[in-house]
Parts: C-alpha cells; sequence; structure tokens
C-alpha cells in the first residue's frame, strides 16, 4: 500500500530538522575559533591641511597673470638677476695705489680709455672697458670724463678714481697716453720712435714668438687675412693697440694674401716709412690703424 503525501512530506521535514540541529551544534562547537585573536589595528589620524602662509599666498598673487594690474611677472632667472644687480651697492672713492692720468671718451664706451698710474711700479698704462688693471687689482667697468669705475679685484666691489683738478683735461682735448714705447693719441693713432722700432724688430725669432698668426681661407682657397690667435703679454703688437682675433688685411693699402706678403709688416716696420696704415677686421667691421714713426 503505497504512502500517503501528508507522510512524505513529515519525513522530509523531519530529516530537514536534524540537519539543522547538526549544523547548529556544528557552528557552536566551532564558534570560538571563529572569533579575532588580537584588537583590529587603530586607524591613522586625520591630517589637518595647515593653511598656506602669507608667503606663499604672495608668490601665488604676485605672479597670477589675472591679476588687476594685466602684467605678467618677470621670469624666475630674470627675476634673480634683478635682485643680485640690486644687491651690487653703488661704487665707492678707492684706496688701491692708483692715479687716474687722464681719459678719452668715445661714443662707443668700448673704445673709451683711460691712462692710470700704477704707484707700485711708477708706470703708466692704458685701459679699456674689461680690461684688467696691473697685478690684478682690478677690472675695468667703464671710462668717464675725469673719472673711472672698476671692480676690486680682493674686495669684488665697485670703486671709482676721478682726476685732481690740477690734471683734468679741457674740454674737446685729448690728452696722450704713454703705453711703453708707444704713444696712444686715440684708439687708432699711435706714435713710437725710430729707434724703439729698431730695438723691438731686431730680433725677428723672438717677435715671432710673441704673436700667432692663423691665416683665415675664403672662397677658393685665397687667404682673407691672417688671424692673431695669440699675443703675448706686454708684447710690441698689444702696445701698438692691436688685440687677440683681430685679423690683418692689409699693410700701406695692399692686401695680404700670403705669408710672403705677411713678411710685408715686418718689413714696413724695419723700413724708413714715417706712416703705416694697417687694415684690421675687428668684430666683422674694417678698422683701419694709422702708426707714426718720429725720430
Amino acid at each position: 500500500m503505497s504512502q500517503l503525501p501528508v507522510e512524505k512530506l513529515s519525513i522530509t521535514a523531519l530529516l530537514a530538522f536534524i540537519g539543522f540541529l547538526i549544523a547548529d551544534f556544528s557552528l557552536l562547537s566551532l564558534r570560538g575559533g571563529l572569533w579575532p585573536q588580537a584588537s583590529p589595528p587603530g586607524q591613522p589620524p586625520m591630517r589637518i591641511m595647515q593653511p598656506m602662509g602669507g608667503s606663499n599666498v604672495a608668490v601665488i598673487r604676485d605672479r597670477n597673470i589675472f591679476n588687476a594690474d594685466g602684467k605678467i611677472a618677470p621670469a624666475l632667472g630674470e627675476q634673480q638677476g634683478q635682485q643680485q644687480q640690486e644687491a651690487d651697492p653703488e661704487p665707492v672713492p678707492t684706496t688701491l695705489p692708483l692715479t687716474l692720468l687722464g681719459t678719452i671718451v668715445h661714443a662707443n664706451p668700448a673704445r673709451s680709455i683711460a691712462s692710470i698710474g700704477v704707484k707700485a711700479k711708477n708706470e703708466q698704462v692704458a685701459v679699456k672697458k674689461d680690461d684688467i688693471i696691473p697685478d690684478n687689482l682690478a677690472t675695468m667697468i667703464s671710462v668717464e670724463r675725469n673719472k673711472i669705475v672698476f671692480r676690486n679685484s680682493a674686495t669684488r666691489r665697485r670703486e671709482y678714481l676721478e682726476m685732481k683738478d690740477e690734471a683734468k683735461i679741457n674740454f674737446g682735448t685729448t690728452k696722450p697716453v704713454q703705453h711703453g714705447e708707444v704713444t696712444v693719441r686715440d684708439d687708432y693713432t699711435r706714435e713710437i720712435k725710430r729707434t724703439d722700432v729698431d730695438k723691438l724688430t731686431n730680433n725677428l725669432p723672438e717677435l715671432l714668438q710673441q704673436a700667432r698668426a692663423v691665416p683665415r681661407m675664403g672662397p677658393g682657397g685665397t687667404i682673407e687675412c691672417f688671424n692673431l690667435a695669440e699675443i703675448a703679454t706686454g708684447s710690441i703688437y698689444e702696445k701698438l693697440g692691436l688685440k687677440r682675433n683681430d685679423c690683418i688685411k692689409s699693410v700701406n693699402g695692399e692686401k695680404i694674401d700670403s705669408p710672403a706678403k705677411a713678411m710685408e709688416l715686418y718689413n714696413a716696420l724695419r723700413s724708413s716709412a714715417d706712416t703705416i696704415n694697417l687694415g684690421v677686421e675687428r668684430n666683422s667691421k674694417d678698422e683701419s690703424f694709422q702708426f707714426n714713426i718720429t725720430r
């Protein structure tokens, strides 16, 4: 005889109840191992944002391109350079053992020249902008009428030197400057005695060691000029006003386009000519120097 549906449901419910009891008892026996063995780690304290200081706010405000004045702040490098320039104090009277004997002020400040007496050596020297005053005392900054400004090599401070009233040059006149055996009339005119020329050019090997000239080649392999790559300090070339990187192009109007022609400069100095005109390219500009040889 088949079982009734009610009996089947009763058996199923009984089995489910027994399974539930077994699961419950199992959970109770294992519950102790499910609890955490240690306290959970604490939460890190919250960081409170500090308000920006006044200096930081000022930087943002000053460099904001949307300022009310509509001006854009200078670049950081330019701003630093301006601060350094402002930190350089005004020139003060110098205590160096120097005497200002005269100045020749040119429209181009780089060509202005000053005659300075060095008391320790009892000599006169001609100095231009950026030149070093003998014994590395200072570096020339500017040449003004009756006044020079330079940077003291020891203190790195700007100092100035003025001419005494009795030594000042009258307006419109210039005073010759003695540079060793050479008398400097202006930037492009110099005088030298014949006896000094003979003495300085007597030893050709020694004369050639005082400077090194390199030919500058042009189109077609022609020589455009002879570049003075090196000039010894105190040499006749320096006293005559020549500088490093000057390129000698002509002597007395005749172009120097070969080593043989280059020797004409030496021969011209040794000759009996009273005037020598030297064509020189300096800073990409053609200049003309005149040397008057006196008796």
